[in-house]
């Protein structure tokens, strides 16, 4: 049987326990909301998965490659709040106090890095489940890549992904690219929505060949074909400034043996304890003695 991965998008677990509980705080006025519910959600998941491999991922400060070929990607975000950004690094202490890989490279998104994760476990014969809501993870997922929705838990492999999005998983970035993305700002093709961009991929091919192959839009037997090959002609820049946007790295350079991995690191049980208690989370003690009991007492 082959070892199996667990890569866990931090970035979103960190705003989904946050905005879960933004008031929280301990009895020094130090907010703990983001904290305490990072910890319950990611401890839900050590607990069904005691005997694999986890990997916590988070994205860093700095500017990616994206920005600094599209300044307006990502533009529409809100700010991260102040009293959010403080809880990261005392969250980080925790984590690796539990004994867990927490990965963070300055100017990388997650995405890349859970990206270059997940390629290189399968070459190395792993098995790899993303527990991520982010649509650009899709492309990602194989038959050996699973994506895990953390709303329901919902195991999406290639034939989930394409009922889901209307292709297959190594087409996501250029439907991405296609029909655009208001949530990241990626521009894609004015003029082109989800279902003709779902339409041309499934019936041309992926975007360079959508476009190399031009002449044959006209022979597709939907409306107004004249204004869509006119939109792909006038967005050409734009449809594959998208591509590279939406499209995953798989190269990045991380330190990671998968020759010598190991389920955890080693915990650091004092220090575990006393930031328990130093934010005030006396209900954790009890969940870590069950969760972590192969390798973690308090």
């Amino acid at each position: 049987m082959k070892k199996k991965i667990i890569l866990i998008d931090g970035s979103f677990y960190l705003y989904r326990a946050y905005y879960a509980l933004p008031n929280l705080i301990n009895t020094e006025g130090f907010p703990t909301g983001a904290i305490y519910g990072f910890i319950n959600m990611i401890n839900k998941i050590i607990k069904n998965n005691l005997n694999n491999y986890i990997i916590i991922i988070f994205d860093s400060k700095g500017q990616s490659f994206r920005k600094k070929i599209f300044n307006n990607y990502k533009a529409k975000r809100i700010k991260m709040p102040n009293n959010l950004i403080i809880q990261i690094k005392p969250l980080y202490k925790i984590i690796q106090s539990m004994g867990y890989h927490v990965i963070s490279i300055k100017n990388i998104e997650a995405d890349d890095i859970i990206g270059t994760i997940a390629i290189k476990a399968v070459k190395n014969n792993y098995f790899v489940s993303i527990f991520s809501s982010d649509k650009d993870i899709a492309q990602l997922v194989s038959n050996n890549i699973n994506l895990i929705n953390p709303i329901n838990n919902s195991i999406l492999g290639p034939n989930e992904i394409y009922d889901k999005y209307g292709v297959m998983p190594n087409m996501i970035s250029d439907l991405l690219a296609l029909q655009g993305d208001p949530i990241d700002n990626i521009p894609g093709v004015k003029g082109i929505g989800k279902k003709i961009s779902i339409y041309l991929i499934n019936n041309l091919g992926n975007l360079k060949y959508i476009y190399n192959n031009l002449k044959y839009v006209n022979k597709l037997n939907i409306k107004k074909i004249k204004y869509i090959k006119k939109c792909l002609l006038n967005n050409k820049k734009l449809a594959f400034l998208s591509h590279k946007l939406t499209k995953i790295k798989t190269n990045i350079n991380i330190n990671l043996d998968f020759n010598n991995l190991h389920l955890y690191c080693k915990p650091d049980k004092k220090t575990l304890l006393n930031l328990i208690k130093k934010y005030e989370f006396k209900k954790l003690i009890n969940n870590f003695e069950k969760i972590n009991i192969n390798h973690i007492n308090i």
